[in-house]
């Protein structure tokens, strides 16, 4: 464990946790606020606010990592960095809100396909949550390296890193997520959202901070 994975595992972790916090307090208050959105305008501004929140997610997420990235890949422009994560935090949030807001189907229908997915047995829960991960951390990693490639060689193996790094997060996420019930007090939702994403961030920062130690910089950005 060099420094470098020991500092960039950390940042991850600390952005990650922050950063879903944040969504989780707006994602909370908009919900008290509107409630279940159900005309044309309340969705758009369930949608606009979450877009918001991927906004300010990918903000802290961008800051933290550049940081450290910084120190290996010193002509990394921090707007730059912070663009593109961004760009992928708030384009996340719409992709995510999307189905739920606009395509959900009707609530008989909803029922239907709920009995033939089996979402109480953990190896299909499992397989549904590491798979988005997978799908959603090479998104992330492809708009990361948008930036990355500028400067280092061999950048598409950070497409790989995240697709990895978020398929395991993700789990932690989905895992610790379903586990409170409305029986629990908020102090203890709140406590399993705190962990979920303390694990996420661990697990996306030690994962992608193995291929950072491995990238090398590119001759003419040495």
């Amino acid at each position: 464990m060099t420094k470098l994975w020991k500092k960039w595992t950390i940042n991850c972790a600390i952005g990650e946790l922050l950063g879903i916090a944040c969504a989780g307090a707006i994602a909370f208050g908009v919900n008290s606020i509107i409630g279940e959105p159900q005309s044309l305008g309340s969705k758009l501004i369930v949608l606009s606010t979450m877009m918001f929140a991927g906004f300010i997610e990918g903000i802290i997420l961008s800051s933290f990592q550049w940081k450290v990235i910084v120190t290996k890949f010193e002509n990394i422009p921090k707007k730059e960095w912070m663009f593109y994560t961004i760009l992928v935090g708030v384009l996340g949030w719409f992709l995510g809100m999307l189905p739920s807001l606009f395509f959900m189907p009707a609530e008989t229908e909803t029922q239907e396909v709920i009995k033939l997915i089996d979402f109480s047995n953990p190896y299909v829960f499992s397989f549904l949550s590491i798979g988005s991960g997978l799908v959603l951390g090479a998104i992330f990693g492809l708009f990361q390296w948008f930036s990355l490639k500028k400067y280092a060689q061999k950048a598409y193996k950070w497409i790989i890193a995240n697709a990895l790094g978020w398929g395991l997060g993700l789990g932690w996420i989905y895992l610790f997520a379903s586990i409170p019930t409305e029986k629990n007090t908020i102090t203890f939702n709140v406590l399993m959202g705190v962990i979920g994403g303390l694990f996420a961030g661990l697990s996306v920062g030690a994962i992608t901070g193995i291929y950072l130690e491995k990238l090398e910089q590119k001759e003419n950005h040495s």
